[in-house]
């Protein structure tokens, strides 16, 4: 029989875990070391039963996400960066039964407003939007690599970027102290460093990371990524444009393309569809969507271990009601991605045509359509509006 693990931590606070097929000791040393390859993955899809609940007044016997983690990490071994934009105090009230250990720390996430992306052998917390786009940030700079050298010597220097090696750091470390870690390690020259404010981070370690990983965790936590420079000899800092796709094409399975496409409608409501070759479906979406809809694609099914979207009714079965003045439409645009809305713009056309989501926009809309809420949020910036399923198309309105 499997051996099972109740954990009771702090006075005056309900804690426990029920783990299956976990080593009795598990939990009780903080020195082991975390997880990587296939056991890092065992780990994230074993089911667990947990329960943590706050009972005490004393603030200092709550629970706060900065404690979870650092628990998670004891117990099943599992590397969590919690992005710097993550309030470390906040407070935490998680119940889950047999669910994947990746899904209760989706679940610890959402309250924060946050999401959770898997790169390497680190499991990222941070802000959902970055969340998203993080796994396909790494994915574009490593097929631009591949891009920027040729020859013997460039397949060398992919070799020696894609090596794996452990970034650890200590409490207080700076982030510049991290990329100047980084950049001695995989011998690289990081321009535009003075890009990262003066921060000092919480200790933190993630296992047996490449180059590209390393980088884009410690940028991603600033809203930033890198390129290329001097054949992959150095990276420049830089800031991405959204929203970040990639575009796949796959051969629908008994070329049977329309009932593809409406499984893959179904089952990831924020994709769009791009033009592809006879038998085959496009789509763009990220990194993690395209792995979804290729198994969808070609086998019918989604692939083992992937979470089902939240389904999220299309904006024209939505009524909205939104009352705010003088808000950025930026943060307002945060908000409604949380709700499944995706936004997709042409970054340049937009910044040529004086267009930012810095601006401040007054709205004050009751039980209204998705056509009309958006068309006043957005008709006051210059902004046309197309709507399709779950995603708001944004473009310069034509005088």
């Amino acid at each position: 029989m499997c051996p099972v693990i109740l954990l009771a931590w702090l006075v005056g606070v309900s804690d426990s875990v029920h783990g299956a097929g976990m080593p009795e000791s598990l939990g009780v040393s903080t020195e082991r070391p975390v997880l990587s390859g296939i056991r890092f993955r065992q780990s994230l899809s074993q089911r667990v039963s947990v329960s943590w609940t706050n009972t005490s007044t004393d603030r200092l016997r709550q629970h706060s996400i900065r404690h979870i983690t650092r628990r998670v990490q004891e117990l099943w071994r599992v590397s969590i960066l919690l992005d710097r934009r993550i309030d470390p105090s906040s407070e935490m009230e998680v119940r889950a039964s047999n669910r994947p250990v990746r899904e209760v720390l989706g679940l610890l996430a959402e309250p924060l407003g946050g999401g959770i992306s898997v790169v390497g052998n680190t499991l990222y917390m941070g802000p959902t939007q970055d969340a998203r786009v993080l796994r396909t940030l790494v994915h574009l700079r490593n097929e631009e690599l591949k891009l920027s050298v040729e020859g013997r010597s460039g397949a060398s220097r992919i070799a020696r970027l894609g090596r794996k090696s452990t970034v650890r750091f200590d409490d207080l470390t700076s982030p510049r102290e991290v990329l100047a870690e980084i950049a001695r390690r995989w011998k690289l020259e990081i321009h535009s460093v003075d890009r990262i404010p003066h921060d000092l981070w919480a200790g933190s370690q993630w296992p047996r990371a490449t180059a590209t990983e390393a980088l884009s965790l410690v940028l991603i936590q600033y809203g930033l990524t890198f390129e290329w420079t001097a054949r992959g000899q150095g990276v420049r800092i830089i800031e991405f444009d959204r929203p970040v796709s990639l575009v796949g094409r796959y051969r629908a399975r008994g070329g049977k393309v329309s009932g593809a496409i409406s499984l893959v409608r179904h089952e990831l409501p924020g994709v769009s569809f791009e033009p592809a070759g006879s038998g085959e479906v496009g789509v763009r979406g990220t990194w993690e969507d395209l792995q979804v809809a290729r198994a969808l694609i070609e086998r019918g099914r989604r692939p083992a271990g992937s979470v089902a979207s939240p389904r999220y009714p299309p904006l024209s079965r939505r009524r909205f009601t939104l009352r705010v003045a003088r808000a950025r439409a930026a943060d307002v645009m945060k908000q409604l991605e949380q709700t499944g809305i995706r936004f997709e713009y042409d970054s340049k056309s937009l910044k040529s045509a004086g267009v930012r989501f810095d601006q401040r926009v007054t709205l004050d809309v009751r039980e209204v359509a998705a056509g009309v809420f958006f068309e006043k949020l957005f008709g006051p910036l210059g902004l046309s509006v197309e709507i399709d399923g779950l995603t708001v198309r944004l473009g310069v309105r034509e005088c």
